[in-house]
């Protein structure tokens, strides 16, 4: 859980040599917009901006020794080209897996939720 927010962190500072330690070249990013690679989500990073409101509802489901699921909502927040991002309550998802001695994170899916929905009822689950 704690290199989930350090995968955020690394986003909001645009560090991008700690977000390809967490994120590996081979990893798929889902977002509304469709399907990132990981070179493809760098070579934006100068012209995004990232940021989310609290991490709720974080809970994780260990598939097996070296998989870790982990869900959580929040708000997504930020900008790209100049551009606002619309606000949105998300369902995040993160699939990390264990390399060698390191978990990185290989999958995330960005799921926004309709107003009113009960994303507190999915968070609480």
């Amino acid at each position: 859980m704690k290199l989930e927010k350090d995968v955020w962190k690394a986003a909001q500072k645009r560090d991008a040599k700690r977000f390809a330690e967490l994120v590996p070249a081979d990893a798929i990013m889902i977002f509304r917009g469709g399907m990132v690679g990981q070179p493809e989500y760098l070579g934006g990073m100068a012209a995004r901006t990232v940021g989310h409101s609290e991490i709720r509802g974080m809970r994780g489901f260990m598939a097996n020794a070296q998989t870790v699921i982990l869900i959580y909502t929040t708000e997504r927040l930020g900008s790209e080209n100049g551009r606002k991002l619309p606000e949105a309550t998300v369902i995040e998802s993160t699939t990390w897996i264990r390399r060698g001695k390191r978990w990185v994170a290989i999958l995330n899916q960005e799921t926004p939720v309709a107003a009113g929905s009960g994303t507190d009822i999915v968070a609480a689950r």
